[in-house]
């Protein structure tokens, strides 16, 4: 069975990526794979071994309920949902994931910033659908 990659941060944009993504699996009688990106931790291990341990446990925490917030969104519209937690620069570990035989292509949900926001803030959105190999769905 085909899946589809859906990016979620817990924001309002990514659960209405979910949403139109639910809408989407139900019509190709796919799956959804929800996806979350842990941020790397970038002190030395030797020195804030128990700082870095409580920082990644409480990244964990956060990411298992949005995780299971978006699930909820997606079960109650009838899609089929599993969770997936990485951790890595967002857009290419996105990418990465969609690499797999199994998935159709990526929903992402956007902010709609601006050009000049984009250059200035960066935007996952946008780099993921510069770097993806399978077609990328943008919600706004």
């Amino acid at each position: 069975m085909q899946s589809i990659l859906v990016a979620v941060d817990g924001s309002p944009h990514s659960l209405q990526g979910v949403r139109e993504a639910a809408q989407l699996a139900k019509s190709l009688s796919a799956r959804l794979e929800l996806v979350n990106v842990l941020p790397p931790i970038l002190l030395s291990p030797s020195v804030y071994a128990e700082t870095i341990a409580k920082v990644e446990e409480g990244n964990r925490q956060a990411a298992s309920e949005i995780l299971e917030a978006a699930k909820k969104v997606a079960v109650d519209l009838g899609a089929q949902a599993d969770t997936v937690m990485v951790t890595g620069a967002p857009a290419e570990a996105i990418a990465d994931l969609a690499q797999a035989e199994r998935v159709w292509g990526v929903v992402i949900g956007a902010k709609g910033h601006g050009a000049v926001k984009r250059v200035l803030l960066g935007s996952v959105t946008d780099r993921l659908v510069h770097i993806c190999s399978k077609p990328v769905l943008v919600v706004r």
